[in-house]
C-alpha cells in the first residue's frame, strides 16, 4: 500500500477553503482518499469577487485557511490544487484528423494538442485551463460515441475549452509564490462541483448540477463523464440577503444572519416567528430564481442528454425552499441534493453542499496525474490540460 498527500485551495466569494487529503493506493481496489485536514477563512459579506481585494487581504485569508487545515493534519504542505469560480469563458473548437482510411486510435484524437488550433488557444489574453472531445464524426458524414477502431479518411472532433485571462491566472500564480506554496494546477470549480457530487450513472448518461453560490448560480452539463457546457445565472445567496437589507434597511451583515435561518425553516414555522417580516422578501428572490433556472436549462441545447438527473448544490442549497421550488420545477427529473460521496472522512463536512467544488477538486487530482510527476511510460495522461479519454456519444 502506498500513500501521498493531495491539497487544495477553493477559492469563493464566501470563503477560502483548504483540504488536505491522503491518498491509499490500495491493491485491487484503487485509490482512496482520507480527508485529514480542512481550514476554512470566511470572506466579508459584502465581497463579491474575492481576487479583487487587496493583494494583502485575500493572501491573508489563503494564510489562514491553509494554517487551519495543516493544523488540523500535522502536515506541512508544499504543492497545492486552486479552484477557482470567476472569470472564465467557455467556447467549442471543431478540429479535423486525416487519417488516410486507417484505423483511428487515440493520438489521432490527441492530435488536437499538437495542433496550430489548439497552440492559438494560448492568446495574449487568454489561456485554456480545460479541453474536453465533446463529439466525432467519420468522413464528415457519420456521427459516433466512440471512434477508436473505426476506419476513416478523416475525423472530425468537437472540443469544449475552458479559458482563463492570463493575468488574472498570473495573479494566482504570484500569490502562492509568495507564499512559498508550488500551485500544481488551477481547475474551474464548474467542473470540480460536478466530479464531487454526480454518480458514474449520473455522470455518464447525463445530469444537471445547480450550484447556488454567493454571487452567482452555475448550472452544468455533464454528459458521457465530461462537461459539455454551462451557464451562469448572475443570482446568488448575496442577492437574498442584499433585498432584505434595502428594503428593511438593516446591515448587510444582519441580513446575512437573517437568510441564513430563512434557509433552514419551513413556511410554518416562519409565520409563527419574528422573521415572517423578513419571508416574503426571500420568497419573491427564491421564486424568481428557480423560475430563471428552469427556463435557461430547458430552453438548453443539451436539455434532452442532461434532463434525467438534476442535483442541486453549493452554498445556498442548503435554503429548504429552494430545495423544494427547484424539485418541483423539474418533477419529471430524477432530483436530489448533492454532496461529496468519493471521499472518506467527517459526515459532517463530506454531507456539506457548500465545500463540494473543494472536494471535488481532490478527486480531479488523483485523477488527472500531471507532467513530471513520474513516468510517462507509466502514465495514461501526461498532460496539465484537463481532458479525459471516455469518448462522447454525439451530441
Amino acid at each position: 500500500m502506498s500513500q501521498k498527500i493531495i491539497s487544495s485551495i477553493d477559492i469563493r466569494a464566501d470563503k477560502i477553503i483548504c483540504l488536505i487529503a491522503q491518498e491509499l493506493q490500495i491493491l485491487d481496489k484503487g485509490k482512496i482518499l482520507q480527508l485529514i485536514g480542512i481550514g476554512t477563512s470566511k470572506i466579508p459579506v459584502h465581497c463579491l469577487k474575492p481576487l479583487s481585494m487587496e493583494k494583502v487581504k485575500i493572501k491573508e485569508h489563503i494564510i489562514d485557511a491553509i494554517s487551519r487545515a495543516e493544523k488540523e493534519a500535522r502536515i506541512k504542505i508544499n504543492n497545492i490544487y486552486v479552484s477557482i469560480s470567476e472569470n472564465m469563458s467557455s467556447k467549442y473548437v471543431e478540429h479535423e484528423t486525416n487519417i488516410q482510411g486507417r484505423q483511428i486510435n487515440e493520438d489521432n484524437i490527441k492530435a488536437f494538442l499538437e495542433s496550430e488550433k489548439f497552440k492559438d488557444l494560448y492568446s495574449e489574453t487568454d489561456e485554456p485551463l480545460h479541453s474536453f472531445p465533446i463529439s466525432f464524426k467519420l468522413d464528415n458524414k457519420k456521427s459516433v460515441s466512440d471512434p477508436i477502431g473505426y476506419n476513416a479518411h478523416t475525423l472530425l472532433t468537437r472540443w469544449h475549452i475552458i479559458s482563463a485571462p492570463k493575468n488574472y491566472l498570473g495573479k494566482i500564480l504570484d500569490l502562492f509564490n509568495e507564499i512559498e506554496i508550488n500551485l500544481k494546477q488551477i481547475v474551474s470549480s464548474n467542473y470540480s462541483s460536478s466530479l464531487a457530487v454526480l454518480s458514474e450513472n449520473e455522470a455518464d448518461n447525463g445530469a444537471t448540477t445547480i450550484e447556488i453560490q454567493k454571487n452567482k448560480t452555475v448550472i452544468s452539463y455533464t454528459f458521457d463523464n465530461q462537461l459539455i457546457g454551462y451557464d451562469v445565472i448572475k443570482v446568488g445567496t448575496y442577492n437574498f440577503a442584499n433585498d432584505i437589507s434595502k428594503i428593511k434597511s438593516i446591515s448587510l451583515e444582519e441580513s446575512e444572519k437573517i437568510r441564513k435561518q430563512i434557509d433552514n425553516m419551513t413556511n410554518e414555522r416562519i409565520y409563527k416567528k419574528k422573521l415572517e417580516k423578513y419571508f416574503e422578501i426571500y420568497s419573491s428572490r427564491a421564486f424568481e430564481l428557480s423560475r430563471i433556472i428552469r427556463q435557461i436549462v430547458t430552453k438548453s441545447k443539451y436539455n434532452a442528454l442532461v434532463s434525467n438527473n438534476i442535483v442541486l448544490t453549493g452554498y445556498g442549497a442548503k435554503s429548504i425552499m429552494m430545495q423544494k421550488l427547484i424539485n418541483k420545477a423539474f418533477k419529471q427529473s430524477n432530483f436530489r441534493l448533492g454532496s461529496t460521496k468519493k471521499i472518506n472522512g467527517s459526515k459532517t463536512f463530506l454531507d456539506n453542499p457548500s465545500l463540494v467544488s473543494a472536494f471535488g477538486l481532490l478527486l480531479y487530482a488523483i485523477n488527472h496525474d500531471l507532467e513530471g510527476d513520474q513516468d510517462s511510460s507509466k502514465r495514461k495522461k501526461n498532460t496539465i490540460i484537463s481532458y479525459i479519454y471516455n469518448f462522447f456519444r454525439n451530441l
